[in-house]
């Protein structure tokens, strides 16, 4: 669930939540939740964001897919707004034209940032009708949409990118936010098209499916770790089908959690001592990986390793 609100432009803070099938919270948010009611969350986490600078002049291109749009939407009306010299090129990949979130929104943005913010849309099955020919025979399909159509590919991406490439040498940051096949199109176009992976930042959503975990949990049970959370230390023995986060959950040690599925970075804990694997991770970068970090809601021990023990105060 990702804020779509910014500190530097909205009064309160926002969330876009999608209802997934089987989704407890989102099912709950989407049709139980009523004016008046109180929930108890975490504060906001993430690593998903730029450091805003009033003196920074960077373009930054923003790449969604569906309701990827939330968390860039976030971050394009912090930089508009309290960061004049830079620029932002959203380009915003949906369905359908029913299917754009926020587009009123995006319209007031562009509007009230003019030259400052470029919104681009993609449609992959926009509306078709008949038209011409006679009494319906021989009629033509056609398409009243005016962006761009079809599956995001190499040439779009692009295209996109070098006709709103500045003149100047100025840095470029690209946030991707959207299906993983959409943003492995994407961030292979850009590796290819010479942008650093350090200039490549992406947010993995998730239906939180259980596959991730069952992967990794799949020869866990009878492992014995060592955990320090909330300046606490457990034992616990690791059951059947039970990644590291699973038993932590069992005995109620309260640990930090969201996605389950390796998609995002609020379970992250670093590794003391011994070895752990993960069967997913879409969250953590290489140096983070190599610096002993894992997510715990994919890791489970590894047994030639030695005894493993991780913290999560770190």
């Amino acid at each position: 669930y990702s804020l779509c609100s910014s500190p530097h432009t909205d009064k309160m803070l926002q969330i876009g939540v999608k209802q997934v099938q089987n989704g407890r919270v989102s099912t709950h948010l989407c049709q139980n939740l009523k004016v008046g009611d109180t929930l108890e969350a975490m504060p906001a986490q993430g690593k998903f964001s730029p450091e805003i600078d009033i003196d920074q002049k960077k373009d930054y291109f923003l790449w969604a897919g569906g309701s990827g749009i939330t968390p860039l939407l976030s971050i394009a009306k912090s930089i508009v707004e309290a960061e004049p010299k830079s620029r932002v090129m959203l380009y915003y990949v949906n369905r359908t034209e029913e299917r754009i979130l926020f587009g009123e929104e995006l319209k007031r943005l562009e509007q009230r940032y003019r030259d400052q913010i470029y919104v681009q849309h993609c449609l992959t099955q926009p509306k078709t009708e008949k038209k011409g020919g006679f009494l319906g025979f021989f009629a033509k399909t056609v398409s009243n949409w005016q962006g761009d159509a079809g599956r995001i590919n190499a040439e779009k991406i692009s295209r996109w990118v070098e006709r709103q490439r500045s003149e100047d040498d100025r840095t470029a940051e690209h946030y991707l936010c959207g299906p993983e096949g959409m943003m492995r199109t994407i961030s292979d176009t850009l590796r290819l098209r010479g942008v650093e992976t350090a200039n490549i930042h992406q947010e993995y959503f998730s239906d939180s499916s259980s596959d991730a975990q069952a992967a990794a949990a799949a020869n866990s049970a009878g492992s014995s770790i060592k955990v320090t959370l909330n300046k606490k230390t457990f034992e616990v023995e690791l059951q059947p089908n039970e990644t590291i986060l699973k038993a932590l959950i069992r005995i109620k040690a309260n640990p930090p959690f969201s996605c389950t599925s390796g998609a995002c970075s609020t379970c992250m804990a670093k590794v003391v001592s011994g070895k752990a694997s993960m069967s997913r991770c879409l969250a953590l970068d290489e140096s983070e990986v190599q610096a002993g970090y894992i997510l715990t809601c994919t890791a489970t021990p590894d047994t030639a390793g030695g005894e493993l023990h991780v913290n999560f105060d770190v």
